[in-house]
């Protein structure tokens, strides 16, 4: 081989060894690069101006769940919408329905698109639950992402959000600060990003970390600062007592991970509350009682419950909500009482005044099967109540079979430790052969009658096999404790209350 020709096969393979060492096209390297930047002026708090810069994964623009009562839903709110590409030229942009824009552009151009988001959701009427609205109170702005955010396609990554705040304010938000800065943050996931919920203003948070995972209050208002310890001594004891319950922290689906929840809590004219993801904002009657502060207080007990039944283990379909939204009232319940918010008394008065009378008013009850987990929102007493009926009875029958030896809680552990980090689902059958194997004995009949069937739960003949006295009469439960009952049942009472896990 002549020398020449050496030559010109040495500067080939350095030719390519340059190129693949190089930078990919900026074009292309953009494809999976995404950033919201959130401005929020001391001028006027109850705007928002978002921009998105981003390489299209396709031409559709959308947002999140929620606002259906609304003729145009979350495009009510949305204002002064443009996308520009990166030499700053208007594209053109069709809106479309049921909150969807169309872009006219190349799929490998940068674009940005902007837009302000006006907080007038209190101008218009929600229902209780699952609406995602913004409020705005003395000391900052309440959003869900789903209210606030434009999005692009859902198999985003790390993705980048920023906010320009007022002097002096803070943002609680889920995502992972970058590089410590308290004003930027990245979502892990496009699910991490889509259900979630921030607070920007001056308001306090609480925090409380155990190992790897975090959970924050974002305290909205004056009226609930003004309880903070209360607040703070909830958080520990709740989350301390799930985590010896169940053996661990929560557990979910690998390719859906979370170690952080934020709980936002605001005073309002009645108790309300919604959970989105693994977040949960709570809303507390100003002046509501006693009963409207302790239904508070559950809520975020029973939604931070989730984080285990419900987001760790959950049911193969709708024929186990019942034990989802039941259990996860149950053990709301004893957790309350485990942390001494509630106490024997008061806790026996709210599952009678509150729980047993959801159910009794059910029309759904003696006419459906707790099985239709699909007509959950529509009969909650039926499928939330019920379930928790269910799941307090079996505790009861598993604590007399077994000498107070094993309990409902056993259940939960298998569920966990068993399911907990997978895919994969739970179902009815097993549930009743796991109940049967607790019990040491078939559990067909009870399953026949009160959960595939329609029999209404006998609920105080359960009560009445340990140190209570239980009769309902015209649907009114009235439970009170026995003057003298045997250790044992005293013991499998506490248990059944959530004394002495």
């Amino acid at each position: 081989m002549n020398r020449n020709r050496i030559h010109q096969l040495l500067l080939m393979l350095l030719i390519v060894m340059v190129y693949s060492c190089s930078d990919k096209p900026k074009s292309e390297k953009n494809v999976d690069e995404i950033s919201y930047t959130i401005t929020i002026r001391d001028s006027n708090p109850k705007i928002a101006d978002v921009e998105v810069a981003f390489v299209p994964k396709d031409s559709l623009l959308y947002m999140g769940l929620g606002a259906n009562q609304l003729e145009n839903r979350w495009t009510t709110f949305v204002h002064n919408l443009k996308v520009t590409d990166k030499k700053g030229k208007l594209l053109n942009v069709d809106e479309l329905t049921d909150v969807q824009w169309r872009i006219h552009s190349a799929n490998d151009q940068k674009v940005k698109l902007s837009y302000s988001v006006h907080l007038d959701h209190e101008n218009y009427k929600w229902s209780g639950g699952i609406d995602g609205a913004a409020y705005t109170t003395d000391l900052g702005v309440f959003y869900t992402t789903r209210a606030l955010l434009i999005f692009n396609g859902d198999e985003w990554q790390n993705i980048n959000v920023d906010f320009n705040l007022p002097e002096k304010w803070q943002v609680t938000a889920p995502w992972h600060k970058k590089n410590n800065n308290a004003h930027s943050f990245q979502a892990v996931t496009y699910s991490n990003l889509a259900n979630a919920m921030i607070f920007a203003g001056t308001h306090e948070e609480i925090n409380v970390k155990r190992d790897d995972f975090e959970l924050i209050f974002a305290l909205g208002d004056e009226g609930v600062i003004d309880k903070k310890q209360e607040f703070q001594s909830l958080a520990e004891g709740v989350l301390d007592y799930y985590i010896k319950l169940m053996g661990g922290l929560p557990k979910p689906p690998k390719d859906n991970p979370f170690n952080k929840s934020i709980v936002v809590m605001s005073s309002s004219e009645n108790t309300d509350g919604e959970a989105i993801g693994n977040h949960i904002s709570v809303l507390v009657g100003k002046d509501g009682g006693q009963l409207s502060e302790t239904i508070s207080r559950f809520f975020f007990a029973h939604e931070f419950f989730h984080l285990w039944n419900g987001r760790s283990f959950f049911p193969e379909n709708n024929e186990t909500e019942w034990l989802k939204e039941g259990f996860t009232n149950y053990y709301a319940l004893k957790a309350l009482r485990a942390v001494d918010y509630l106490n024997d008394e008061s806790s026996l008065n709210f599952f009678s005044d509150f729980f047993y009378k959801k159910y009794a008013e059910d029309e759904g009850v003696g006419k459906l099967s707790m099985t239709n987990g699909e007509e959950k929102h529509d009969h909650w007493g039926l499928i939330y109540a019920g379930g928790m009926f269910v799941g307090m009875s079996q505790d009861i029958l598993i604590r007399n079979n077994s000498e107070n030896e094993k309990s409902l809680d056993d259940l939960m552990r298998f569920l966990y430790q068993k399911y907990g980090g997978t895919d994969a689902n739970y179902t009815l059958v097993e549930i009743q052969e796991e109940l049967a194997k607790l019990n040491g004995e078939s559990q067909s009949d009870f399953f026949d009658k009160y959960v595939n069937g329609v029999n209404k739960i006998p609920l105080e003949q359960y009560l009445n096999q340990i140190a209570l006295q239980a009769k309902v009469k015209e649907n009114i439960l009235t439970i009170t404790k026995k003057e003298s009952a045997a250790e044992q049942d005293q013991n499998i009472l506490n248990g059944i209350l959530g004394v002495g896990l």
